[in-house]
């Protein structure tokens, strides 16, 4: 049930701001077409940076482990902060390399 409550609640917004960018702001339903390319973008990027950082980070613990002796766990990468820092990172590069007026 929490799927489709959550599906429902992301559609419903989504609406909430279809009609206000329309009748409030007078933009255009066309221009959603790119926005939605742009946020496929951003989400191919977000697992791009995901899978550099998450071999950055094991690259990391293997040199630990060889450098220092000890056991460190792969699973300090198992954070669900780190798929928010990749989409930032995946924003950021997107916004950087898009030429703004």
């Amino acid at each position: 049930m929490r799927g489709p409550l959550l599906l429902l609640l992301v559609a419903l917004t989504s609406l909430g701001a279809l009609l206000l960018g329309t009748r409030w702001r007078g933009r255009a339903v066309a221009g959603l077409a790119r926005a939605g390319r742009g946020v496929l973008e951003c989400a191919g990027l977000t697992l791009i940076f995901l899978a550099a950082n998450l071999a950055v980070g094991g690259a990391a613990v293997l040199a630990l482990r060889a450098l220092t002796g000890q056991f460190v766990s792969f699973y300090v990468l198992n954070d669900a902060t780190l798929l928010g820092l990749s989409t930032l990172q995946a924003i950021a590069w997107a916004w950087w390399r898009t030429p703004r007026d």
